[in-house]
């Protein structure tokens, strides 16, 4: 099989828009940082904490129905939650997240905290 000449044009053409892409993104990668926290109680939206690299502490108490209560901290990029009144304290466990896709969940206080936003993740989104 002998290549002609047209397809050779096309094969440096398709050659040369891929590496373009590849270094576009390189060069200038997306500097928009909009992670945004989301606390959901019930089922319902309860707070919008903004996430970037230059923010303060702020912390959260969320007092709950049956005498619960959660103490959640944002500090930078990453939140977490400090204290909860829940008996096994996995939402404690958890840790500190700071990547959109990523939630901290305590079952008993019926209370969510997830992250939004466009930032590139490692994760492939076809897993969700």
């Amino acid at each position: 099989m002998k290549i002609k000449k047209g397809d050779l044009i096309i094969l440096i053409l398709v050659i040369i828009v891929a590496i373009g892409w590849f270094l576009k993104d390189m060069m200038w990668p997306d500097s928009i940082n909009d992670k945004i926290a989301l606390i959901k109680v019930d089922s319902q939206i309860h707070s919008t904490i903004p996430l970037d690299a230059t923010a303060e502490r702020k912390e959260l108490h969320l007092e709950l129905p049956d005498n619960n209560h959660m103490l959640i901290i944002s500090e930078k990029d990453k939140i977490w939650v400090e204290e909860s009144s829940c008996p096994d304290k996995v939402c404690v466990k958890t840790g500190k997240i700071s990547n959109p896709g990523q939630s901290i969940v305590c079952l008993p206080n019926k209370t969510v905290v997830y992250i939004e936003g466009s930032e590139k993740t490692d994760i492939d989104d076809g897993a969700y």
